[in-house]
């Protein structure tokens, strides 16, 4: 348990794992390809598996996450702490939903993509501490109502909605769509607003973050 947290303690603060603009179409090439090597090199745990919580794959063109979960356990010591992916400025049609099974996923980069229904941002309602999300760039922003976000959904007989809030209140999906259109105007993680709002990233992340161009 002790060997555990110390290793997490070290990811925390471990630059992220930066596979981007290396032309990778399939997640199963980051076992191959080497990553883009930072000013900080990222420990690796007895075992050779990297200590890291967050990983870089923008501004490649890849198009599907088949193999994502089996890459990232391949790579990296613990990968259920991931906290950070960076899916940014690639060709992803759908948001995956291998995506909602990292439940410490903080900060999620999807923005240049090809997504072109906001109902995609649903799935991503399962996450508890997902704090940061980017969507523009997509087709989506084409759709009516993502600007200001949906009205809330319908409520049961019971006077709650589906998804157990309130009559009238937003649902989980609805309030990820409100988060990601606050952040259209954000193309990067590397200035966190100091505000209060749902941007802002949660201190432990910074770690993780200080190596943005």
């Amino acid at each position: 348990m002790s060997v555990r947290w110390d290793c997490c303690k070290i990811s925390l603060q471990a630059p992220p794992l930066d596979y981007s603009f290396r032309g990778i179409s399939f997640i199963q090439d980051l076992l191959t390809e080497e990553p883009r090597a930072g000013l900080k090199v990222i420990k690796r745990s007895a075992g050779g598996k990297l200590l890291t919580q967050a990983v870089r794959l923008n501004n490649n063109t890849i198009n599907e996450l088949t193999d994502f979960a089996s890459t990232m356990e391949q790579l990296l010591e613990y990968p259920d702490e991931l906290s950070w992916v960076d899916l940014s400025f690639n060709d992803l049609p759908t948001i995956d939903p291998v995506l909602t099974t990292y439940p410490n996923l903080r900060a999620l980069n999807l923005h240049g993509n090809s997504i072109q229904s906001l109902s995609e941002v649903d799935k991503l309602a399962v996450l508890p501490h997902l704090r940061t999300l980017t969507l523009h760039g997509n087709p989506i922003e084409e759709e009516k109502g993502y600007r200001w976000g949906r009205g809330a959904r319908p409520a049961n007989a019971s006077g709650r909605g589906r998804d157990g809030g309130r009559r009238g209140e937003p649902s989980p999906g609805e309030q990820l769509s409100a988060l990601c259109c606050q952040g259209t105007q954000r193309d990067s993680l590397r200035a966190p607003s100091t505000s209060t709002g749902v941007n802002r990233l949660p201190k432990p992340l910074m770690g993780a973050g200080s190596d943005l161009p």
